[in-house]
């Protein structure tokens, strides 16, 4: 199943973080300029600002060509339109290509691009570029690996150039190790809470290692990505898309249908599927993925049994607990063998019963042609006398004349008792268990069941059969 959440994840970050990033004293922002600017009367040359991206001051006093490369920059610092600043930076460029003012350029280049970028694809690009000439002036800068982190993967797409893979493995490292210090305390916003600065440095560290496993998975480094995934998951819970990816890796590289990874596959579909707080897929997108859960589910286990409380585990958690397993339909199937291999070995009526029904389902009439009329046990083969099964049905309840019983599984039908005459109805109370033996009368293969004529029940009286058992059967009212 092919969902496209792209646009949807990047601008949660986009909106809830981008501020937070740049909020602290290394920023220059279009305000503190436009403040400077104030500062200034229309004809002064104003002196270098302070304030590029690695908080340094300048070596020397910066100057204007000439008054119009000031009313140039003054006029940027004035416009609010992101796509008219970007239009006067570029002709700012293109008149002034060299400019004591350049590296404040290409800041004000970064930060009008960053925001174009959340609604203009053709911009994204333009900022990774510019990202990158920043950070050949500031290998430092925070800012420019955060917006190549943040936009990276979604100008690569399906098909990124190694180029771009390596820009984006940089800028993320890049932004993991320099977290600490751009996200401590004393960079803190005063009007943010501790918990909303934590949690801005999580969101900011889920998606550096949302974008290492992009890459591992570009160079099909499989193994390093469900890490960097999983490692995504860990800091940062709230990304919907991220527990859906996680799981379309895990389920592509799982070698079997019986893999190991799968129940976590199914675990990390549940979350993207049921989660729907900050941060979750589109409430559009949800019911998709919620049927494809439901699929696999059913397919890996062979029902739908426990996937309810799988759904409601993973709306609460964005990874599965330790030890968090579901059954395959092969694990299930095995165990049910084992479990009856078990029964027959320690319970020779039973043995004897399973053996009847296997012969009759794989031999048909050619087998019940010998047995239909006998007396089974009867013969005491192996020194069986009875069956044995619980009651799951009595017609009618106050005067007995049939009796449905369950001998291979107490909840499903597969044997029943008819009477000529009613028995006593506190002799076959439904759930519990009795014994029995009788005339073979008839039989269906499926569903199985196999029918028994005035059968006898030990320690009650029952009738006896219309018609004499066949050759070598033996009488019985015991």
């Amino acid at each position: 199943m092919e969902l496209c959440f792209l646009r949807a994840s990047r601008s949660v970050v986009a909106k809830g973080t981008v501020a937070l990033v740049l909020a602290g004293p290394a920023g220059i922002s279009i305000a503190a300029a436009q403040d400077a600017q104030a500062q200034q009367s229309a004809g002064q040359q104003p002196a270098g600002q302070a304030g590029a991206a690695g908080g340094q001051a300048p070596t020397k006093q910066k100057n204007y060509k000439d008054r119009a490369e000031y009313d140039l920059y003054s006029k940027i610092t004035q416009t609010q339109d992101p796509k008219q600043r970007l239009e006067l930076l570029n002709t700012w460029q293109d008149k002034y290509p060299q400019s004591d003012f350049a590296h404040d350029r290409l800041l004000y280049f970064v930060r009008t691009l960053s925001q174009l970028a959340q609604t203009d694809p053709a911009s994204r690009q333009q900022l990774i570029d510019k990202c990158k000439q920043l950070l050949k002036e500031d290998p430092k800068s925070f800012e420019a690996s955060y917006f190549i982190t943040l936009w990276g993967p979604a100008v690569g797409g399906a098909s990124p150039q190694p180029e771009l893979l390596t820009d984006i493995q940089n800028a993320a490292q890049a932004v993991i190790s320099g977290a600490e210090e751009n996200f401590s305390a004393a960079k803190k916003p005063q009007n943010m809470s501790d918990t909303d600065w934590a949690n801005a440095k999580n969101q900011v560290l889920g998606l550096a290692h949302k974008d290492l496993a992009y890459v591992a998975t570009s160079k099909k480094d499989n193994k390093t990505a469900e890490n960097e995934y999983k490692e995504s998951l860990t800091v940062n819970p709230n990304q919907g898309s991220v527990s859906y990816d996680y799981a379309k890796l895990l389920q592509g590289d799982a070698s079997t249908p019986d893999d190991q990874k799968y129940p976590i596959v199914l675990f990390e579909y549940a979350r993207a599927a049921s989660y729907d707080g900050p941060g979750s897929l589109p409430a559009n997108a949800r019911p998709q993925v919620l049927s494809y859960f439901n699929k696999v589910y059913q397919q890996y286990h062979g029902g739908t049994d426990g996937a309810d409380q799988v759904l409601a585990q993973a709306k609460t958690s964005a990874l599965p607990p330790a030890g968090f397993t579901v059954a395959s339909a092969g694990d299930l199937a095995k165990n049910q063998a084992q479990q009856l291999q078990q029964r027959i070995d320690a319970d020779p009526a039973f043995k004897l019963w399973y053996g009847i029904e296997q012969q009759l389902q794989s031999q048909g009439d050619q087998f019940w042609n010998q047995m239909k009329g006998a007396e089974v046990p009867g013969t005491q083969v192996e020194g069986v006398k009875n069956f044995s099964g619980t009651v799951i049905s009595v017609d009618p309840p106050d005067k007995p004349t049939k009796v449905v019983l369950g001998v291979t599984d107490p909840t499903k039908p597969d044997a029943t008792l008819n009477f000529s005459e009613p028995i006593p109805a506190d002799a076959v109370k439904v759930g519990s268990k009795i014994e029995f033996s009788g005339i073979a009368d008839s039989y269906t293969a499926n569903p199985y069941m196999l029918t028994f004529r005035d059968p006898s029940i030990p320690g009650v009286k029952t009738p006896e059969p219309k018609t004499p058992p066949r050759r070598g059967a033996t009488t019985r009212r015991r």
